[in-house]
Order: structure tokens, then C-alpha cells, then sequence
């Protein structure tokens, strides 16, 4: 090979090259950004839309049962209309399935690829493995909370929305913790099947049941209490659009979100892996 084969690497490249964080940072680098980016700017049309439909909104009796559904807002409000069109399905779906797809492809496509055992063999170690690309995965949830965030707190400030956009921040701090809890979740069935589908049927199913139960169980007397055992009714059981950030919910995703990737870890380094 002549040396005007070689292809000099930027330093990016090197950098990505030689360190496992900066290389899971990386990977989905840009499917963090298109789901920040695009539920972002889908608010910000949402947002866009409400001062044409607020006298028709206002009009609009959709019962008690709707109005719980969307955390007590009224869907004549800017809260409620932003609840109901972007922050009770759209954002925290979009969320879910970003540290669903990531955290299957960087943690458990490992195993499947049978290269987990190759990466544990070097100085790394199993549980620099598992943090750091743990790290990419919180970071890029984050990311992507963050700028649907941003987007929506503009489109806000320049539509001119009688409302308090601190609440946006709120249920943006929700958003990322739910992101959070997904992403240990994600990892931990990782740790244990170490097969990317089966990863993304398990926590996936897991998720959607969370999210029935978190959002429906509230509708019905008798049993309305039992949504608490849903980790997704600490995302909106108090709908951070209306009563800003509950720290005590936010305090119980972080303990679970612990509490996952500590099993998680512990399950590592009990585990052969293959490889």
C-alpha cells in the first residue's frame, strides 16, 4: 500500500476511533436530532395553529373524561392544547422509542453481534463498557428532549401564547426523565436477552402497557389509583403543563432510572458473554 492510499482521519474521527464514549456519542447522532428537530417543529406548527382555533376550542365540551385524560387542562387553553396535541402522546412516543432503538442497537446488538466479549477482553472492562455507552444514550435522550424543548418554548415566545413557558420547561425536565427510565430499562432487558428484537418487542410492549395504564386506569373510580404503579403516570400523572415540575415524580424516575442501570451492571458482570 503507497502512502497516497492512506486516507488521514480528522480529528473527530480519531477521537471516535479511539475512545468507546465518543464513538457511541456518535452512533444515532443523527436520529437524536431528527426526532429532537422534527417533534419540535411539529410543535411548533401545533403552537402556530391554536390563536385560529381558540374561539372554537373555547366552545368545545369534550366531558370530564377527556379533561382528565389531558391532566385537567381544558382543551380551550394553550396548555391543554398543547398537552393534547404534542406533550401527552407525540413527544414522550417520539422520546420512548429513541432510547428504545438506541439503547437495543448500542447494548444488545453487541451480544447479537457476538463482539461484547471481543470489546470485555481489552483494558475497557464490562462495566466501562456498559457506562459509557450507557452515557451516549442518556446524552442523546437528553439532546433530543432538549431541543423539543427549545423549539417549543420559541414557538411560544413568537406566536405570543397567553401562558406561562416555564411549563414547557417542566414537562421538558418529564420529558428527559422519562427518555431516562426507558433507556435503563432498555438496557437492563439488553443485559439479560442480548437480541435486539426481542429487546425492542419486550420494552416496547412494556411501554405501550405503561402508557394504558397510566392514562386510562385515572378514567375509571374504583381503580384510579393503581396508575401509580405505571412508571409512564410519572411523566403526566400531574401534568407539568399546568402545575410546572412535581419534584417528587422527578425524584422517583431518577431512583428507577438508578436503580436500573446498577442491575444492569451487576447482571453484566455475572453474565458469559459470547464473543
Amino acid at each position: 500500500m503507497t502512502s497516497e492510499t492512506i486516507v488521514p482521519l480528522s480529528w473527530y474521527q480519531r477521537l471516535t476511533v479511539r475512545s468507546l464514549l465518543a464513538k457511541s456519542l456518535s452512533d444515532r447522532r443523527i436520529m437524536t436530532l431528527l426526532v429532537g428537530v422534527g417533534v419540535g417543529m411539529m410543535s411548533l406548527l401545533v403552537t402556530a395553529m391554536y390563536p385560529s382555533l381558540e374561539s372554537s376550542l373555547a366552545d368545545l365540551d369534550l366531558g370530564q373524561g377527556m379533561t382528565d385524560f389531558l391532566g385537567g387542562a381544558s382543551l380551550g387553553t394553550p396548555e391543554g392544547w398543547l398537552s393534547a396535541e404534542t406533550w401527552s402522546i407525540v413527544a414522550p412516543i417520539a422520546i420512548v422509542a429513541l432510547a428504545l432503538i438506541d439503547g437495543a442497537r448500542s447494548i444488545a446488538s453487541e451480544e447479537e453481534d457476538r463482539s461484547i466479549g471481543l470489546l470485555a477482553a481489552n483494558p475497557v472492562g464490562r462495566l466501562r463498557i456498559l457506562s459509557d455507552k450507557s452515557i451516549a444514550i442518556c446524552v442523546h435522550v437528553l439532546v433530543a428532549a432538549g431541543i423539543i424543548g427549545v423549539l417549543s418554548w420559541l414557538a411560544v415566545l413568537i406566536v405570543g401564547l397567553d401562558m406561562n413557558a416555564s411549563r414547557i420547561w417542566a414537562s421538558t425536565l418529564h420529558l428527559a426523565f422519562l427518555g431516562l427510565m426507558f433507556a435503563g430499562a432498555t438496557a437492563l432487558v439488553s443485559a439479560v436477552v442480548g437480541k435486539r428484537s426481542t429487546v425492542m418487542l419486550i420494552v416496547g410492549g412494556v411501554a405501550g402497557v405503561a402508557y394504558i395504564v397510566a392514562t386510562m386506569l385515572p378514567l375509571f373510580e374504583g381503580v384510579a389509583d393503581w396508575a401509580r404503579i405505571s412508571p409512564w403516570y410519572y411523566y403526566w400523572g400531574d401534568n407539568p403543563m399546568i402545575h410546572g415540575v412535581n419534584w417528587v415524580y422527578i425524584g422517583i424516575m431518577a431512583a428507577i432510572t438508578a436503580a436500573l442501570f446498577s442491575i444492569t451492571g451487576y447482571l453484566l458482570t455475572k453474565r458469559d458473554l459470547p464473543g
